[in-house]
């Protein structure tokens, strides 16, 4: 009886491997199994020990096919768990016939069980290079064990595969290298996360020029760590209004652009989905964060800096005129304001909007809603604190009937520079 290994690394990969006698050598952290019968080869190996890496149990169900559950993520009390996010190497596998199947996808969304945020419609990525992404064609769904299943058969012995394409502090940091050097950016630290990340904001205009007369709009990503589409989005938007493109210099003789570019660096590093190192969502709790009490501060930092940035700039330097979070989801393009009896917020929305469906490949269905943004509080909020008019956005991760295909990276950066412009132009076209 011939044996041949197939190693796995274990950092941060809790494994359970059944049926299978195993060796451990504690200085390389690596399990060796040994599988009877089996094509004589390099060992097969899963690695999420990176930037942005999330897997959770692996079992080797036979040959070249495995069975990978998804960790997920609990908030403070241990609820609400969040399934949205993998992303995983795996090394010397060209010409292999490969089955992955994901399972552990059953959480819980806003304290009711059930939630299942992947399935066959949210298509994986893979990457030959960490850098250059593409969709799978077609993925199985197997609705009695709500499991996703991918069968494919790599070309090259390295493969990346992640829910969507990963953006990491480390691709910030390339965004700032290349930009900082020009007169119309101040970057600008607000506070730290809970792990002492900074935590950036971003300021472009023409510096040359007073402030008097001029719009501010604010753009914040990333308050949830999977959504990494918000990420693209606010590059394309950032390397738009710091661009040479004559709309962009005039935008900046009159425009104010704020950017929060990434608002849970400490989730992005270590490969979470929507919580910050306390267990705490950076979408929620905005409302009941009050800035004179220090518990806050130490529990949700990153919710307590933005806050303050923001209240204390629409408190004493002038009104923020529009101010938008990014967000993504599984299905849905949509946009929600904040429900309060003021006439021209409510008209700044369907302006917003009419614009997003004239001019982007914002894929909506439905109107703005003025239902109670009760979800997040991160409009209200804002609004009942300083009058700032804070809107929801919301873009699916999976077809864009408007692209008529899954929206790729280079997608979502130029629906950014075609965003910060709307934005622009709906503060300062009054209709």
């Amino acid at each position: 009886m011939t044996k041949i290994g197939t190693l796995f690394c274990i950092h941060h990969l809790p494994l359970s491997i059944r049926g299978f006698s195993f060796i451990f050598h504690p200085s390389a952290f690596c399990l060796l199994v040994w599988a009877a019968n089996a094509q004589t080869t390099a060992p097969i190996t899963f690695n999420a020990n990176f930037e942005g890496g999330s897997l959770g149990k692996i079992e080797h169900s036979s040959g070249t096919h495995y069975i990978c559950a998804v960790r997920g993520e609990q908030n403070y009390e241990g609820r609400n768990r969040q399934a949205s996010w993998y992303y995983f190497r795996m090394d010397n596998v060209r010409g292999r016939d490969i089955t992955i199947e994901l399972t552990d996808l059953v959480g819980e969304y806003n304290y009711r069980p059930g939630a299942i945020a992947i399935k066959k419609n949210t298509l994986p990525v893979f990457s030959y290079d960490g850098k250059t992404w593409q969709h799978f064609e077609t993925v199985d769904w197997d609705e009695r064990t709500t499991r996703l299943i991918l069968r494919f058969r790599p070309t090259y012995n390295r493969i990346w595969v992640a829910h969507i394409q990963p953006y990491t502090t480390r691709d910030l940091q390339r965004l700032l290298d290349s930009v900082t050097t020009g007169p119309n950016l101040r970057v600008e630290v607000i506070g730290k996360t809970v792990q002492g990340r900074d935590i950036l904001l971003l300021t472009v205009t023409n510096f040359d020029r007073p402030d008097t007369n001029k719009k501010v709009v604010w753009l914040i990503a990333r308050q949830h760590a999977w959504e990494t589409g918000g990420s693209f989005v606010a590059e394309g938007a950032i390397r738009f209004v710091l661009s040479d493109d004559p709309e962009a210099r005039r935008l900046r003789d009159r425009v104010i652009f704020k950017f929060i570019p990434m608002a849970d660096p400490d989730g992005v590093v270590r490969g979470g989905v929507r919580f910050n190192a306390n267990g705490y969502d950076i979408n929620r709790h905005w409302d009941e964060v009050d800035l004179r009490d220090p518990k806050y501060l130490e529990r949700m930092p990153e919710i307590w800096y933005m806050k303050r940035a923001i209240v204390d700039y629409a408190g004493s330097e002038r009104p923020i005129d529009l101010l938008l979070y990014l967000h993504n989801e599984e299905n849905n393009d949509w946009i929600s304001g904040a429900p309060v009896d003021d006439p021209h917020f409510q008209k700044l929305v369907e302006r917003f909007f009419d614009l997003l469906m004239a001019e982007t490949t914002f894929d909506a269905t439905r109107r703005p809603t003025q239902k109670p943004d009760a979800l997040s509080g991160t409009s209200l909020a804002l609004y009942h604190a300083a009058k700032v008019p804070a809107i929801l956005m919301e873009q699916k991760i999976t077809m864009n009937k408007r692209l008529g295909r899954y929206p790729t990276a280079a997608d979502r950066l130029a629906f950014g520079r075609d965003l910060i412009r709307c934005m622009a132009h709906a503060v300062l076209i009054e209709r």
